[in-house]
C-alpha cells in the first residue's frame, strides 16, 4: 500500500515508530515499574493507573493497531491545510485505552465498527517525515 519508509522520520516519534517490515507501525508504551501496566503515550509523567511518577520506566514496542469503535468522515478542515474527506475514529489500541485515529482514506463503505485495524506508516508532503494512519487488518470482517 505503501513505499518503504525507513529514510523518513515519524511525525511524532513520542507515539510510535516504524516497524522492521518498513510499512507498519509500532506504538510506543511505558511500561510501569509499580503495578507492571502499560501506559500511552511512553512519555507522559505519570501511569494512568496507579498514579506512578514512571521514573525509570522501560519503553516498550508494540504492534500498532487496534479495534474500530467509532468514526466520523470530515467534510470542513478543522486545521489549515487538513485534507478533506477525512475519517476520524475512536481506536481501542489496548486494554481500556482509547486513542483518535485518521483512517486511510476517504471510504467508509468498508469500515464496520469491531473491526481489526493496523496503523501504517504514510508518507507526508515534503518526503520527510511519515503519519500513523490506520487500515483494515489483514483478515478483519468487512
Amino acid at each position: 500500500m505503501t513505499t518503504d519508509l525507513r529514510g523518513l522520520q515519524p511525525q511524532h516519534p513520542t507515539l510510535y515508530q516504524l516497524a522492521p517490515d518498513g510499512e507498519s507501525l509500532e506504538f510506543l508504551f511505558a511500561q510501569c515499574p509499580a503495578c507492571g501496566k502499560l501506559v500511552f503515550p511512553a512519555n507522559v509523567p505519570g501511569c494512568s493507573h496507579c498514579g506512578d511518577p514512571l521514573q525509570g520506566a522501560e519503553k516498550v514496542a508494540r504492534p500498532g493497531g487496534g479495534k474500530l469503535l467509532e468514526y466520523v468522515t470530515l467534510h470542513v478542515p478543522l486545521l489549515p491545510g487538513m485534507e478533506v474527506p477525512r475519517i476520524a475514529a475512536d481506536i481501542l489500541i489496548d486494554d481500556g485505552l482509547i486513542e483518535e485515529g485518521v483512517i486511510a482514506g476517504s471510504d467508509e463503505s468498508a469500515l464496520r465498527v469491531g473491526m481489526a485495524l493496523r496503523a501504517i506508516g504514510v508518507a507526508q508532503p515534503g518526503g520527510e517525515t511519515f503519519a500513523c494512519r490506520f487500515v483494515a487488518a489483514e483478515g478483519a470482517a468487512r
